[in-house]
């Protein structure tokens, strides 16, 4: 049954059109239009409000524990994704933790290149830190792009030595915009969802600076200090070799890190949780991390 239904996903995600295909802008409302598939468990509410000028969501299971916070932070290759788009996989998630989860739409390039996408991220943290941290443990979430700001915003805390969430789970992380590693080449033919090409176009967008700094290609910080990581990846993506160096490098770092690479997966194959299993086993992981630290 995987192998039938991993098989209709990868022809769906091969025949979608790419940003570079119908533009930026169709793209994006081509996810958000997709996100009409994937709707939250009825159990889950959603509360809008805003950070400032930054729009935010709590989703709040039925049954949660009230002093455990996750945030999340949506990928989209830094030119798309939303709190729309990435509510049901971030719902699931918080079900999954027994946590509240804060979701929430930073500036998108290329119209807010980097670091506004950067910034947005955290003042949201920061706000969160301010409100909540001497009253609740708080866990960060991330996805793809998302998870390259989350590495960065860590990556500042430490240099900063500002207080850092009770621990980390970076899903199919891209951390290397100059993508320069093998898996970029080994498995292009294997990765549905992104290729070297793409992702390359992509970084482009969201700066015109040296892709090699520190904030923009985070794996090439020092992470000393940093609390625990979990890494989840898929077997089959052209990003694979980020998430194995990024664990090579925690763990010389000093750091708890734990890394999941799961067989024949794709790039946030979470996302299709909703219909795969390995989604939902995955997310299962995801939340017996959280509860373990939180």
């Amino acid at each position: 049954m995987t192998s039938i239904i991993l098989s209709a996903i990868f022809r769906h995600l091969k025949s979608r059109p790419t940003f570079e295909s119908i533009g930026i802008e169709p793209y994006r409302k081509l996810l958000e239009k997709s996100a009409i598939a994937f709707k939250p468990d009825k159990s889950i509410k959603a509360e809008p409000f805003r950070i400032k000028a930054i729009e935010a969501q709590w989703l709040l299971p039925l049954h949660h524990n009230k002093k455990r916070i996750i945030i999340y932070i949506h990928g989209g290759g830094y030119i798309a994704g939303s709190i729309n788009s990435h509510r049901d996989l971030a719902s699931r998630i918080a079900i999954a933790s027994d946590a509240k989860v804060l979701i929430f739409n930073y500036r998108l390039a290329p119209e807010h290149p980097f670091p506004k996408g950067l910034c947005d991220v955290r003042a949201v943290y920061q706000w969160v830190m301010d409100n909540f941290q001497d009253t609740h443990k708080i866990s960060l979430v991330a996805d793809s792009a998302g998870a390259g700001l989350a590495l960065a915003l860590l990556s500042g805390l430490l240099t900063d030595e500002r207080p850092l969430p009770i621990c980390s789970i970076l899903i199919s992380p891209w951390i290397d915009l100059e993508c320069k590693n093998k898996s970029h080449i080994e498995n292009q033919k294997k990765d549905p969802m992104l290729s070297q090409s793409i992702l390359k176009k992509t970084a482009l967008f969201y700066t015109d600076k040296d892709l090699s700094n520190p904030l923009i290609s985070p794996i090439n910080n020092n992470f000393s200090g940093i609390s625990p990581v979990l890494i989840q990846t898929g077997e089959h993506e052209v990003l694979v070799d980020d998430s194995k160096i990024l664990s090579k490098k925690l763990t010389k770092a000093g750091a708890t890190v734990q890394l999941e690479i799961w067989e024949g997966m794709f790039h946030v194959w979470h996302y299709f949780a909703k219909y795969l299993s390995e989604g939902r086993q995955a997310i299962k992981h995801i939340g017996n991390f959280i509860k373990k630290y939180s």
